[in-house]
């Protein structure tokens, strides 16, 4: 073992720019732990960056078909780092092929659905009569059950359907007593159409009684109502200067129960056969999208560029 002297230097022999270096490493190591961090994801590993490691959640959840949380994390990819050009490239390749595996589940939900409306209204179709009189336009469907072709004449209410398969009521008084409006009682609970005033169209006189064609809209909280308590006694009351009310016998419930099931289901079916077409509208461009990406990265440019 060498001996050093009193007074002999005792300093390692450093090489000025390693000597650099140390002081470097050695100021980083003071400085507080999240300072440090950031210096070095900004001069080392970009695959750690917090840019793609929120695009790697994305592509976690696409993977397990968590589409709704791929799509926000891609959002949010793109409103937090703009900037980062090549994971924004990946991102937006992502985003296409999670369109397209989300529709799918949402047509295949659709398809379900649709089905299932189908089924109700071919069940309930079978108990409804076809009506179509010269002196009327547009023909409807009603209750079979109980059918009156004197309802015109008589006092009480008709669910009907339209030819397009909307619900809508028709109240008839044969002694006038000025009805604007008709409601529905039973079960401790009531419901009420809006007051529709003698305008000698939807509310007209014929053969001294006098008719309420309710729209569609004004009607159905009569029918929901009726379908909700198909069960329990039910009353009809016409509400006018004077008011009449008329125990409904249970035929007459499950008609207005019946029409407006029988509508809903219509209604419904028509709806989900819309819907299909734009997701299916949806998923094409989403598939447009996948072939121009891969035809990009396919392209010769793209491969020189690599």
């Amino acid at each position: 073992m060498s001996r050093i002297s009193p007074g002999q230097d005792n300093t390692p022999n450093i090489n000025p720019m390693n000597h650099k270096l140390l002081i470097r490493i050695i100021s980083l190591c003071t400085l507080p732990s999240g300072v440090a961090l950031m210096i070095a994801s900004c001069s080392g590993d970009k695959s750690s960056s917090p840019a793609s490691e929120l695009y790697q959640q994305a592509a976690d959840a696409y993977a397990s078909a968590n589409y709704t949380l791929a799509t926000e994390l891609l959002d949010s990819l793109q409103r937090a780092y703009p900037a980062e050009i090549a994971i924004q490239r990946e991102g937006m390749a992502l985003r296409p092929q999670v369109i397209e595996k989300a529709t799918l589940l949402k047509i295949s939900t659709n398809d379900s659905l649709m089905t299932l409306s189908k089924v109700e209204a071919d069940k309930l179709k079978p108990r409804l009569k076809w009506i179509k009189t010269p002196q009327m336009p547009e023909g409807h469907w009603v209750a079979a059950e109980g059918y009156n072709p004197a309802f015109m004449s008589s006092t009480g209410i008709q669910g009907r359907v339209s030819e397009i398969g909307e619900f809508y009521i028709v109240s008839s008084a044969n002694r006038a007593i000025s009805h604007t409006s008709v409601s529905l009682s039973g079960a401790g609970a009531s419901a009420q159409t809006p007051s529709v005033p003698y305008d000698g169209e939807s509310n007209y006189r014929v053969d001294g009684g006098e008719i309420i064609t309710f729209s569609p809209a004004q009607s159905d909280t009569i029918g929901h109502f009726a379908t909700l308590h198909h069960d329990a006694p039910l009353t009809l009351t016409l509400r006018g200067k004077s008011n009449r009310q008329i125990k409904l016998t249970p035929a007459q419930i499950a008609a207005l129960s019946d029409t407006y099931a029988y509508a809903l289901a219509v209604q419904q079916a028509r709806r989900l056969a819309v819907e299909r077409q734009r997701l299916e509208a949806t998923l094409q461009v989403a598939r447009d999208q996948m072939a121009r990406t891969a035809a990009l990265s396919e392209s010769p440019e793209t491969e020189t560029a690599k």
